[in-house]
């Protein structure tokens, strides 16, 4: 069974968030940092998915966590539901859910139910879909408006969505790991990956996060062969430090693969006119399209105002070689002032 993009993706989710060190940036991404202030999170662990029936139980994704909150130190839990489509009935699955577990808590006296208390529940949607999310964000809204004599009798109760896809990574705090899947989420050059890469090299404890750590790199290669030419070789990498390398490395070939195929689709339309002209016409084409190639990556890699100025230093450059090292220089540079001291060294930038 060949596994499509979407299935793999749901894979790494569940990998990535079976580990307690993500649920606890999970909880310091919805949480103010006061409230977690006496948050035990060594007493964090899962609770079985048994609660639900055999055709919910299906459902990729769905986890379950507890801690120990507050000076009572009472459970809290923690529903976790990944979402990759919008889905309008989203809070009724919530309240379907949180039921269910409440009810196989009672059902088995959990040690989560004190006395005749059930514990409070803090539902999270974590959503990676490339449409935005419209769904109600709580159980109220989907019930028709009643007036005040009925509204109290009403469910109301509310989930928490974190969109992978929009949320702004400086709105996460910092060294999150959940600011990490964000940004790759949200990845569209070569150069957003690496960041990420160095990112949790600096993030990610040395020991003790293995299985974690092995997710990011499962999602970083895909991510690496989406974001490669068509054709090109994505190496195997099995670490996070091999990652930061040979990405690296293998990104900065790309660019030169881009300009050869321009080179080679200019000389191919050039044939097709049958006249010498029309070969070198199709040659300056292709340069051409590698020139605004480059200028588009300097754009993704620093901002407009790089591409804007590098687009004036390319103009008198017709060598595709010339042009190939240039790219090299926008993969290996970390700032446009040192790229842009690569044109000329003695020169400030």
């Amino acid at each position: 069974m060949v596994k499509t993009r979407t299935m793999r993706h749901d894979e790494n989710y569940k990998r990535l968030f079976a580990s307690p060190l993500m649920v606890q940036d999970v909880l310091r991404a919805c949480l103010p940092a006061h409230r977690l202030a006496t948050a035990d999170f060594s007493s964090l662990g899962k609770l079985s998915p048994e609660y639900v029936s055999d055709s919910l139980r299906k459902r990729h994704g769905d986890t379950v966590w507890h801690l120990r909150l507050g000076r009572r130190r009472v459970f809290l839990l923690v529903l976790l539901e990944f979402q990759s489509r919008d889905d309008h009935w989203m809070a009724l699955r919530i309240l379907t859910y949180s039921g269910l577990l409440y009810q196989e808590l009672v059902r088995s006296r959990a040690p989560a139910v004190a006395g005749e208390r059930l514990p409070a529940l803090l539902p999270v949607v974590l959503y990676n879909g490339t449409e935005p999310w419209t769904a109600a964000p709580e159980m109220r809204r989907l019930i028709t408006p009643v007036g005040p004599w009925l509204a109290p009798y009403q469910p109301a109760q509310r989930y928490y969505l974190l969109d992978l896809q929009r949320v702004a990574a400086e709105d996460l705090p910092y060294r999150n790991l959940l600011r990490a899947v964000a940004r790759l989420e949200q990845s569209r050059s070569p150069w957003d990956v690496v960041r990420v890469v160095r990112a949790l090299q600096r993030w990610l404890p040395p020991r003790g996060a293995e299985e974690l750590r092995r997710g990011f790199v499962d999602w970083l290669y895909q991510i690496a062969e989406r974001l490669a030419p068509p054709g090109a070789m994505v190496p195997a990498i099995r670490t996070l430090e091999e990652a930061s390398m040979s990405l690296v490395e293998r990104v900065a070939e790309w660019p030169k693969q881009w300009l050869r195929e321009g080179r080679e689709q200019g000389v191919a339309e050039g044939r097709e006119q049958g006249l010498a002209e029309g070969r070198e016409q199709g040659l300056t084409q292709g340069v051409d399209q590698q020139r605004a190639l480059l200028c588009r990556q300097a754009a993704a890699r620093f901002d407009a105002e790089t591409a804007a100025r590098l687009a004036d230093l390319l103009a008198p450059i017709s060598d595709p070689e010339r042009l190939a090292e240039v790219g090299d220089w926008l993969v290996r540079c970390d700032t446009a002032a040192t790229f842009f001291a690569r044109f000329d060294p003695a020169s400030p930038a």
